[in-house]
């Protein structure tokens, strides 16, 4: 594996344990195996490495959720291919989903840079299940927020250790059955 895999991979790792206010170029280049000159070389700072990680995983994130629910037909349906969607980039590679997770809070400033975040996008099914009368008048900000933390709080409960060691998907019929539920409640 050449350098630049290793410092990414490296960096998730030390994110992902330390944070990235705590991480140090210095943790990232050594977890690697290479020199901090070699890091430099492929990212001019700690923070453009963490952003572009974020961003990578985030768009990933997107483009498959948009992808799984627009190949999906009813509300429902569509609901069932986002959980899925955020279930397979989680069991894919769980260290980069809960890099992606623990540090959504720092990259609010990037995240929705086109509309096509996972809020965004989720958002949007909602709003086209309401304008075709599949789901009842709310607000879909407000159904789009519920529908997605279903998903990022079981994610984060796994990321903390609370609810064991299975892949995110093992958890999916319910997570699946909890956002519908969010959906039609009123």
């Amino acid at each position: 594996m050449s350098a630049k895999p290793r410092i990414e991979r490296a960096a998730l790792e030390v994110f992902v344990r330390d944070g990235v206010d705590a991480a140090t170029t210095r943790a990232i280049a050594a977890q690697a195996g290479v020199s901090e000159g070699a890091l430099y070389r492929h990212y001019r700072s700690k923070d453009e490495l963490a952003i572009t990680l974020f961003m990578t995983i985030h768009r990933r994130l997107s483009t498959l959720i948009e992808a799984s629910a627009a190949e999906a037909t009813g509300v429902k349906a569509k609901a069932a291919a986002i959980v899925k969607a955020y279930c397979l980039v989680a069991d894919e590679d769980w260290l980069t989903f809960a890099f992606h997770l623990t540090q959504i809070h720092r990259f609010i400033p990037y995240y929705q840079e086109d509309g096509k975040d996972p809020v965004t996008v989720t958002e949007n099914v909602i709003k086209q299940a309401m304008i075709g009368a599949e789901l009842p008048p709310a607000d879909p900000r407000v159904l789009a927020a519920m529908a997605i933390g279903v998903i990022t709080q079981t994610a984060q409960n796994k990321a903390y250790g609370r609810i064991g060691d299975d892949p995110l998907s093992a958890h999916a019929p319910l997570m699946t059955a909890a956002v519908q539920a969010v959906l039609f409640a009123r």
